[in-house]
């Protein structure tokens, strides 16, 4: 597995940098070459992604969020696709190396404790891509761990809090949404080539034939966007219009929504990601380096003034905002100057009286008395519903223009309830919502167009980000379990310095060496023994060591640090781990069983870990077939430390110098507890626990012969 050269920068498996799919870069050639890609699935990639280069240059980029959205892909069959294509281009799967289902079990265990580091779902995925590769490809593990190590080198810098904080909320980058069509704006297009042009919008679309027809059309809308051509004709003032070619209009100009949308569907993303990428750069300025800082400064500034549901923010346009508050304020404050005016208006009436002289009284005589009291009510009506209107205007603030809208509030006729005409009402509460629109639009389209220069950017900034999250948890991985860098040889042997099993809290530190390696200096004889037998007391370290062995080994074929303060080790080809067996099994179990072995008789380069076989019939025949398979070991270049409680058994049915090693445990505390030295001593076989548990009955029952009888026979 690689990183790419430049660790800072993007962080990926395999070295793929983020670029279009370029044939001669790999031995992808179409999709149907890819194992698991059949010809319905290499339809559907084609149809969702829009070609057969876009499909693959999602697959060679690992792009594993969107091949899930492939509708019946989930991100397991995603994640599985794309290491398909890995092993292709590679020449290598992680089943070449890993070559029996326990081997493969142990590296999903590791695998699974690297994830639990992720501060992204993002990486937690890409993780899945990271697998050993056989020693053939040295050169790329050596460069994984070149660049891994560096990460860790500059990770150490990095306060992980902090930057968890951002990582939690960046997510993919979203493109698969439609926004709903601006039902309140309309292109009026005067000719066949224009109405075209103008359907790639989200907006209304009309086509008209003459100035009369326009000016119709435009008084349905709250913004009209008009052909160049009508730019001569006299429209109403009322009508917010603008003129442009509209064969040249771009999106940001006729629906600066949708083009903002990009940005509003993933603001989280992104502007966490602009804080986690400004971070990292105060460690390391080189960083995304194609992303400049004044990129940056414009998008943050820019999504400031945005919200996520497409809006502005509030506080930008001082208009806007009164405007807003007008609205907002409308309703109660007529409903309130309604109700003062029917209260004055009323008390007005109760206090009324009519004197009647001079030429009035000539007027009642002649039987039009109705009309003084409709002239001394009117003139009270109106004292009252002039007083409402200038209350209404005064609280709204409003100004000149928006009052002639409150003057139709009451109508001239005197009624009684006095009652606001809802329609004059409507009136206003329209004029400000346009008034809103225009200035918003004034604004969304200043934004839209700065933004939509850096939608690459965005992009770009989030995948890095999300991709250095990748790199950044196998440091935190490394840093959380005191991991080390292994020394890479071309002896055939491991040395291990303080390694600890990673599958146990609060592991005991041990030291261990098999086949050729040079912390196996201090052994007295078959020191470079490749294959061993470890023996040793139940529950004493045996299976744990075999475990610490099998992750040093996958670890370091994987190019990670390893669980161990100091270490070496050969590279090979295979890795074989069979894992303890459940009871003695039947013939046909044990006919698959010798077959699974037989894969080791060959001459490639092999490690091999295995614990407990005896279990796999009774003792005597277990102890033939295991010195066979050690002997074929040893003959074919093969490293191998079998877990066995048939030491003794085994040296007597072979030839074979194998070295046994011993787990030894101190004695039994009065709780029948073992007491061991963790630590294997070499060339040495280890009591089991019965014995150990005699010998303390022997010593505490010492007038009981019985007990001494029975440790004579372990002797």
């Amino acid at each position: 597995m690689l990183f790419h050269t430049n660790i800072f920068k993007t962080i990926t498996p395999f070295g793929y940098k983020k670029y279009k799919y370029t044939p001669e870069l790999t031995m992808i050639t179409t999709l149907k070459s890819i194992p698991r890609i059949g010809e319905k699935t290499a339809r559907r990639l084609i149809e969702h992604f829009g070609g057969e280069r876009q499909a693959l240059d999602a697959i060679i980029n690992h792009d594993i969020a969107a091949l899930s959205e492939l509708e019946g892909m989930t991100e397991k069959s995603a994640i599985a696709l794309v290491q398909e294509a890995i092993a292709l281009d590679e020449g290598a799967g992680m089943r070449d190396f890993l070559r029996t289902n326990e081997a493969y079990e142990i590296y999903e265990r590791i695998l699974e404790l690297i994830k639990y580091s992720a501060h992204t779902g993002h990486a937690r995925s890409k993780l899945s891509l990271y697998f050993p590769l056989p020693s053939h490809k040295k050169d790329k593990i050596e460069k994984t761990q070149k660049e891994i190590g560096a990460v860790i080198e500059k990770a150490g810098k990095l306060d992980e809090n902090e930057l968890s904080a951002h990582f939690s909320k960046i997510k993919p980058i979203k493109t698969n949404f439609n926004i709903p069509a601006i039902r309140d704006r309309v292109i009026i297009a005067t000719n066949a080539e224009e109405y075209e042009a103008a359907k790639k919008f989200p907006v209304s679309v009309q086509l008209v034939s003459d100035a009369r027809e326009a000016v119709d059309v435009a008084r349905g809308y709250s913004h009209v966007i008009a052909s160049t051509g009508l730019a001569g004709m006299d429209f109403p003032d009322d009508l917010d219009i603008d003129f442009m070619d509209i064969r040249k209009a771009q999106m940001w100009q006729v629906a600066p929504e949708k083009e903002l949308s990009f940005f509003t569907k993933n603001i989280e993303s992104i502007t966490s990601a602009i804080s986690a990428l400004r971070l990292i750069r105060q460690h390391s300025p080189d960083f995304c380096d194609r992303i400049k800082d004044e990129e940056l400064e414009q998008m943050s500034s820019c999504l400031t003034k945005l919200s996520e549901d497409g809006n502005l923010k509030n506080g930008l346009d001082s208009e806007i905002d009164r405007c807003s508050s007008i609205y907002d304020r409308l309703n109660d404050a007529v409903t309130d100057a309604e109700r003062k005016a029917n209260l004055e208006f009323s008390a007005l009436i109760e206090k009324s009286s009519i004197t009647v002289k001079g030429f009035d009284l000539l007027t009642a005589m002649d039987g039009s008395i109705n009309r003084l009291f409709e002239k001394e009510i009117k003139e009270k009506y109106n004292s009252v519903t002039a007083a409402a209107l200038r209350s209404i205007a005064a609280e709204l603030n409003l100004n000149p223009k928006e009052s002639q809208y409150v003057n139709n509030f009451f109508g001239d006729e005197v009624s009684h309830p006095i009652k606001v005409n809802p329609r004059a009402v409507d009136g206003l509460k329209n004029h400000m919502l346009r008034v809103i629109a225009s200035k918003k639009l004034v604004l969304l389209r200043e934004n839209a167009r700065a933004l939509s220069a850096l939608k690459e950017t965005a992009s770009l900034m989030v995948r890095e980000v999300l991709d250095f999250d990748v790199g950044y948890t196998i440091a935190c991985f490394a840093r959380k379990y005191a991991l080390n860098m292994p020394l890479l040889n071309t002896k055939n042997g491991i040395g291990i310095t303080g390694g600890g099993n990673l599958f146990l809290e609060n592991a005991v530190p041990i030291n261990y060496t098999v086949g050729v390696s040079g912390r196996n200096s201090g052994m007295s004889k078959l020191k470079d023994a490749r294959v061993v037998l470890l023996s040793g007391v139940n529950s004493g370290g045996k299976t744990s060591t075999l475990e610490l062995l099998a992750q040093v080994v996958i670890l370091s074929h994987m190019g990670f640090p390893v669980p161990a303060k100091e270490c070496e080790i050969g590279l090979t080809e295979e890795f074989f781990y069979f894992g303890k067996s459940k009871g003695t099994m039947d013939a046909g179990a044990f006919e698959s069983t010798i077959k699974d072995f037989s894969a080791v008789a060959n001459n490639k380069r092999k490690i091999v870990l295995t614990d407990e076989m005896e279990s796999i019939t009774e003792p005597g025949a277990s102890a033939k077939i295991i010195s066979g398979i050690l002997e074929e070991l040893d003959d074919n270049n093969g490293l191998g430390v079998f877990v066995s409680h048939l030491a003794e058994s085994i040296l007597k049915n072979t030839t074979h110098s194998i070295r046994v090693d011993g787990i030894e445990a101190k004695g039994l505390d009065e709780q029948l507890n073992l007491i061991v030295d963790r630590n294997p001593r070499y060339n040495y076989l280890a009591r089991s626990t019965p014995e150990l548990i005699v010998e303390r009955l022997a010593r505490k029952n010492k007038d009981n012969g019985f007990y001494e009888r029975l440790l004579k026979k372990f002797k």
